[in-house]
């Protein structure tokens, strides 16, 4: 939001029109020596219109510099609000299935990965006071991101993210095990494991059934997202290593039924996301039933944009000058 401190300066604002009326009455005139001669024959050169044009508009660029310096005179100010919060609040593990079949565009003209990365950029902006994580699966699992504040190298990483990342496999297991075990280090805080995936796990040295009971037992909070749904979608992305692109289509069979015995084999739930729509619909109830952390308090901030006005009205004033000194002798 933009405030003046010193509004009364405006006030100068009125001699630009005073000035423009005294110099159509004649009252104000620019000295000038009157010589008695004549044209040649009584020839009378025809009005140059683009130097009337470049010269009207130098008078127009040098009022916008007179208007710019009173409204660095009045002492410009943006004022901004910034939430402060206290503690780290909650801790919130993204566990993100990045094998082939997540390139499927089932989820109207997005790929189900494309859909979990929007889905997680909302919770990124909802859960501002909280600690989020990032956990990706294929073949292995790896926690790329511990859970942190930082914001920028979250949403860096997540945007990084690719099909085909970790492999062409899907373990379920390895990728949730990995994202307990760094949670385990914020025990003091309330933790939250959400896993995206649209498949069965296929490989893996640990049993998803089994990470969903370390999850229980540690009690953290357990989600599960499926994404998409079984039947014939189209397929485009490029492999990561060969970086050769693979496109068709691809022929899901979506089982929700392990994913709900996963989940409550973690006590935790699961969510069907067939559609956007869909998923738009668990991140509300999801924020509605896990609210986030509330600023402890708001920091109010003024950046002082005087000099930067003060700036413009000196660029506005050069350019008037270089309009009448160079723009209209290149039409005369």
């Amino acid at each position: 939001m933009l405030n003046f401190q010193r509004p009364l300066f405006f006030l100068l604002l009125f001699l630009l029109p005073a000035f423009v009326l005294l110099r159509r009455a004649g009252k104000l005139q620019a000295v000038s020596i009157v010589l008695p001669l004549g044209n040649w024959n009584g020839f009378m050169p025809e009005k140059n219109l683009q130097v009337y044009f470049i010269h009207r508009l130098s008078q127009y660029v040098l009022a916008a510099a007179f208007v710019f310096a009173v409204a660095a005179l009045a002492e410009p100010v943006r004022q901004t609000s910034e939430a402060m919060y206290s503690s780290s609040g909650q801790a919130l593990m993204f566990v993100i299935d990045t094998s082939p079949s997540m390139a499927a565009q089932d989820m109207g003209t997005e790929t189900r990965l494309e859909a979990a990365k929007r889905i997680i950029k909302s919770f990124a902006e909802k859960y501002e006071g909280d600690s989020l994580g990032l956990t990706a699966l294929g073949s292995s699992a790896a926690v790329l991101i511990p859970p942190t504040i930082d914001r920028h190298t979250f949403l860096t990483r997540l945007d990084q993210l690719q099909v085909g990342e970790l492999g062409d496999g899907t373990a379920i297991g390895m990728g949730l095990a990995s994202a307990v075990l760094h949670l385990t280090q914020y025990s003091t805080l309330p933790s939250h494991i959400i896993l995206f995936t649209d498949g069965d796990n296929n490989t893996g040295e640990v049993h998803p059934r089994a990470a969903a009971d370390i999850i229980k037992h540690k009690k953290i909070g357990f989600y599960i997202i499926g994404l998409g749904k079984s039947g014939y979608a189209p397929v485009k992305y490029i492999e990561p290593i060969q970086k050769k692109e693979i496109s068709g289509t691809l022929n899901t069979v979506f089982n929700e039924t392990e994913l709900q015995k996963i989940a409550r084999y973690g006590n935790g739930r699961y969510f069907s996301a067939k559609s956007p729509e869909l998923l738009t619909d668990i991140f509300n109830r999801f924020i509605q039933k896990i609210p986030a952390t509330p600023p402890a308090m708001t920091m109010r901030k003024q950046v002082y944009l005087d000099n930067l006005f003060l700036l413009i009205a000196m660029g506005c004033a050069a350019g008037a000058w270089l309009l009448r000194r160079f723009g209209m002798q290149a039409v005369s």
